[in-house]
C-alpha cells in the first residue's frame, strides 16, 4: 500500500489547484485508512465491506477528478475484492492493464478475481478473452516502439546506401535486419492502435448480476439468444446502446441484448 499510495501522491502533486490538490489528498488518505480498516476488520464481515466499499468510493472519486495511473486502479480493484464487489474489481483490474500491461500484480490480481466468477462448466461460452502472447515477453510502449521503428527505417537506407558505394554483401544483410525490425515494428504498432481504437468504439463492460439472459433484441419480450445466462464478473463489449438495453459481444463473438441495469462499465 505504502508503495501505490507515493505512486498516487506523485500523480496528485501535478494537478493545477493546490486547493484541489489538497482535497484529493484528503480522499486518498480516506481511501487508504479505510481499506486499514477493512483489514483490521475482517473478523466482521459487515464491518469489513463497509470499509472496503467506502475505500472504493474516495478511490472511484480520485479518479472521476483525473488521477489516472494503474497504482490507483490496482488499489480500487482490491478494494472492491475485498468488498464483494467482483465486477468493479475486474473493471479495474483490466483498465489498469491498460494503463500498465505488464504489471504482474495487475495480472496477478485479475485472474484471482476471474477465478472467482462462476462460468459455464460445460463450454467456454462468456469465459475471458484468452491472451496469446507468452507472459514472459514484455510490452515495449508504444514511444519507444516508434522511436526504434525509426531509427531502423534510417538505418535500412544507410545500409542501402553504403551497399551502392562499396558492393558488400554485409550491407544487405544490414538492410535486410533493419527492415525487418521496421516492419514487425510498425506492424505491432498497427495492431495496438487498432486495439486503442476498438477500446474506445467498443468499450469493456462487466456483467454485475448473476443469472442475466443474453436476449435477441432488446426487451423482455424477446426470446434468450442462449441458454447459459450470465454471472457476474462476465467481462464482454458494448456495441451499441438502445434506451435501457446494451448489444454486448462475448469473447467468443457471441452477440446479444442485456439490461444496461445489469453491467458496469468504464470509470469516469
Amino acid at each position: 500500500m505504502a508503495c501505490a499510495g507515493a505512486l498516487i501522491v506523485l500523480a496528485l502533486a501535478t494537478l493545477p489547484s493546490a486547493e484541489h490538490e489538497a482535497s484529493n489528498a484528503d480522499l486518498l488518505q480516506t481511501a487508504e485508512t479505510a481499506f486499514t480498516r477493512g483489514l483490521a476488520t475482517r473478523t466482521n464481515s459487515g464491518d469489513a465491506k463497509a470499509f472496503f466499499q467506502e475505500s472504493v468510493t474516495s478511490y472511484g472519486q480520485l479518479w472521476q477528478r483525473g488521477v489516472r495511473n494503474p497504482a490507483l486502479l490496482g488499489n480500487l480493484g482490491n478494494a472492491a475484492l475485498l468488498a464483494g464487489d467482483l465486477p468493479r474489481a475486474i473493471l479495474a483490474y483490466r483498465m489498469g492493464l491498460r494503463l500498465a500491461p505488464n504489471d504482474r500484480a495487475l495480472q496477478s490480481h485479475l485472474e484471482l478475481a476471474r477465478a472467482q466468477v462462476d462460468y459455464s462448466e460445460q463450454s467456454s461460452f462468456a469465459r475471458p478473452p484468452v491472451e496469446h502472447r507468452p507472459p514472459w515477453l514484455p510490452r515495449v510502449p508504444a514511444g519507444l516502439q516508434l522511436l526504434t521503428a525509426l531509427v531502423s527505417y534510417g538505418v535500412l537506407w544507410l545500409a542501402l546506401a553504403r551497399w551502392w558505394m562499396f558492393r558488400s554483401s554485409r550491407w544487405v544483410l544490414a538492410a535486410g535486419f533493419a527492415a525487418a525490425l521496421a516492419g514487425l515494428l510498425g506492424a505491432s504498432l498497427f495492431v495496438e492502435s487498432r486495439m486503442n481504437r476498438e477500446d474506445a468504439v467498443h468499450p469493456l463492460i462487466v456483467i454485475a448480476d448473476d443469472g442475466v439472459l443474453v436476449r435477441t433484441g432488446n426487451g423482455l419480450s424477446y426470446p434468450p439468444r442462449y441458454e447459459t445466462p450470465l454471472n457476474r464478473g462476465v467481462e464482454a463489449r458494448l456495441l451499441h446502446a438502445r434506451g435501457a438495453w446494451l448489444q454486448i459481444e462475448l469473447s467468443g463473438g457471441e452477440i446479444g441484448w442485456v439490461p444496461a441495469g445489469y453491467t458496469i462499465g468504464a470509470l469516469k
